[in-house]
């Protein structure tokens, strides 16, 4: 039962109470109707198992989304905002070459490097092909303190001053940045958003994966009884946000499992480590399952090996090649389930769907949710490199498409291919 409907509850309640004579019957009516609520909640419950990943979107489902495939349907039924229509659907092609710029916060973990570097590898195939000119224009500060709302808007602004074309974009926060984002659009740039949700970013092209619903849902129906703590991302970070109210819904599955803590990592292993590590060390009580935002698995298992306890089952959403390779190791005891692709992968992902919009292909939604492939302890083998230590740098292996391909990209345009055929 919802908070709201529980304080409508409360009210009927009282206002029965002051009814005088008719009380009786009312409160039986009104408990009467309590106990079907209960009830009907209970067999929603059991109608899913733990490890149910609940559909928590799209916002308008009677909109655009009545229009798509029962497959993509199916996609965006974790994304809990509004879908609507990208305003670069019917957009004329832009004449080239183009010039990108990319503006992120500090680099905090392998993925994110391995983006920067994606990056600059897809813009020197471009230009090989005389898609693009000049370099990958970046603003990337050298620390997440200095990674601002502001610094980011002083960003877009100045690469629209310099006439970048399209601009790549992962937003240390959402809302402040949001109306430099439309500045930018109704200037003719559009700025592609990398893995964040911000539908209200409307001139913004969203590419996201929600590469962790999957991975929480598996690890809670793993985990079915207990208590679980929670790591999230950085505070204040729209993805983060949307991570954490998937984990809520899907939690209210799970009756036997208990929120033990909530806690932040930054999507830093080593500030998950030390976060994770003070949690333990001021609750000995043992803890059943970890559901970490993205990218912290190494740092939440070396704090526990740290602190003497067993590792526990930890969701391991964008999953890197040192947990991967530790999951290997510890197969025959431990199990998971993760979703990963690697910093590469994101990057031909991002990079393509910029070159696409500037092309006059068409993005036919403002937000390109796109899964992400699934590991589990039948296919870790496919992903995990054996013997690396968890420290390692490096992520996951694959083919720079293993995300999605050129033909995956076409279901989310209105025109095929992407310019160049990269």
């Amino acid at each position: 039962m919802s908070q709201e409907r529980k304080r409508i509850m409360t009210r009927r309640f009282r206002a029965v109470i002051a009814v005088g004579a008719t009380a009786a019957v009312a409160t039986t009516m009104a408990l009467t109707s309590t106990g079907n609520a209960v009830a009907k909640s209970a067999a929603a419950a059991a109608a899913h198992p733990c490890g149910y990943s609940v559909p928590v979107g799209p916002a308008n489902p009677s909109g655009i989304y009545k229009t798509m495939t029962p497959a993509l349907k199916a996609v965006y039924s974790s994304d809990p905002g509004a879908l609507v229509a990208s305003p670069w659907a019917n957009s004329k092609p832009v004449k080239g070459p183009w010039k990108i710029g990319y503006i992120a916060f500090a680099v905090t973990n392998p993925y994110n490097q391995h983006v920067v570097d994606g990056l600059k590898s897809q813009f020197a195939k471009a230009k090989a092909k005389g898609l693009v000119t000049g370099s990958l224009v970046t603003n990337i500060p050298a620390t997440i303190a200095a990674s601002t709302p502001e610094q980011e808007i002083a960003a877009i602004q100045q690469m629209v001053r310099q006439g970048i074309n399209a601009i790549i974009m992962e937003p240390i926060a959402g809302a402040p940045v949001v109306p430099a984002i439309e500045a930018a659009g109704k200037a003719g740039v559009p700025v592609i958003l990398t893995d964040i949700p911000l539908p209200q970013a409307t001139y913004g092209v969203v590419v996201w994966s929600q590469n962790q619903y999957q991975a929480d849902a598996g690890a809670l129906g793993l985990i079915q009884k207990g208590s679980v703590l929670l790591v999230r991302g950085l505070a204040g970070n729209p993805n983060d946000v949307v991570l954490y109210n998937q984990k809520v819904a899907d939690l209210k599955y799970c009756p036997n499992i208990k929120v033990a803590a909530s806690i932040y990592g930054d999507w830093d292993n080593g500030s998950a480590k030390t976060a994770v590590s003070q949690y333990l060390a001021a609750h000995p009580q043992s803890v059943q399952g970890v559901l970490q935002d993205g990218g912290m698995m190494a740092g939440t298992i070396e704090a526990f090996q740290a602190e003497g306890k067993q590792v526990p089952v930890i969701s391991d959403g964008e999953c890197q090649a040192g947990d991967l390779s530790w999951w290997l190791a510890h197969k025959a005891t431990y199990k998971t389930v993760g979703g990963c692709f690697n910093g590469y992968q994101g990057a031909y992902v991002f990079f393509n769907t910029a070159l696409r919009i500037l092309a006059g292909d068409g993005p036919k939604y403002q937000t390109l949710e796109i899964p992400a492939p699934i590991v589990t302890n039948a296919n870790i083998a496919k992903y995990a490199t054996p013997g690396l230590p968890l420290t390692t740098p490096l992520e996951q292996g694959g083919p720079v498409t293993a995300w999605c391909t050129d033909t995956c990209l076409n279901a989310y345009f209105n025109k095929a291919g992407t310019p160049g055929g990269l």
